[in-house]
């Protein structure tokens, strides 16, 4: 796969989710590195071949038309090095949802939340039948 700066990769994570980042260039040696946010540590760079863990990735979003426009989301992705983990209000997808349009949001865990309370108001009508 041809990544460029700015692309959002991602990888399989546990149970089914995925784990996201962006390609903020290369190395000195030409390798691949992105930026990500490490379950359970910080946003940090890494290689390519780090980040995947020994799975396939995915190019999931390119917006960059231009090279500026690769540089901005890169910038925004770098001004976020460092910021903890917090898998409600700071995992993956809101750090690279914030480098692609400036609004950090995570939609693998709003399509969760949507699940859950989709299954608690099946479960409270399947109890309610059951008692009438």
């Amino acid at each position: 796969m041809n990544f460029q700066s700015g692309d959002i990769v991602e990888r399989p994570g546990p149970a089914g989710t995925k784990h996201r980042a962006v390609v903020a260039g290369v190395d000195g040696w030409g390798r691949l590195l992105v930026i990500h946010n490490a379950k359970n540590l910080a946003v940090r760079y890494d290689l390519l071949e780090v980040f995947a863990a020994g799975f396939p990735v995915s190019l999931i979003s390119r917006v960059a038309t231009n090279w500026f426009e690769q540089q901005q989301i890169v910038e925004r992705a770098k001004s976020l090095l460092g910021k903890q983990y917090d898998l409600i209000n700071f995992n993956c997808d809101h750090l690279v949802t914030y480098a692609q349009s400036g609004e950090a949001t995570s939609p693998q865990l709003q399509g969760i939340v949507a699940v859950l309370a989709l299954a608690s108001v099946f479960g409270g009508l399947v109890f309610a039948s059951t008692r009438g």
